[in-house]
């Protein structure tokens, strides 16, 4: 299972807010039944690598098919093949490691 971030960025819009932008690529991944949390700085998709990759070049698109010339897409992928893992796994084992070790949660 595979975590993987993006954030698709349109360049040369007239506007400074990008939300409209982000809807878009939002939706995008919601038809696509993936799992995912939107966060104010790009969005984490958990789920099959393929389905995944999948989506990512969809989501890119989108801004193209509001009329967008140039978008530059940033991708992080966490592909773990040991055990399954998520984005709430991942925070989860962090703040355990935290409480642990005696540090504020």
């Amino acid at each position: 299972m595979a975590v993987v971030e993006i954030s698709v960025v349109p360049l040369g819009v007239q506007s400074v807010s990008l939300s409209a932008f982000v809807a878009e690529a939002l939706k995008v991944l919601q038809k696509s039944g993936l799992s995912y949390e939107l966060t104010g700085m790009g969005t984490i998709i958990s789920g099959d690598l393929d389905a995944i990759w999948r989506v990512l070049r969809e989501m890119h698109e989108s801004c193209f098919a509001q009329g967008v010339t140039r978008v530059l897409t940033t991708i992080r992928v966490d592909d773990r093949r040991d055990r399954v893992s998520s984005s709430r796994q991942k925070v989860e084992s962090v703040m355990k490691r935290l409480e642990q070790e005696g540090g504020e949660a």
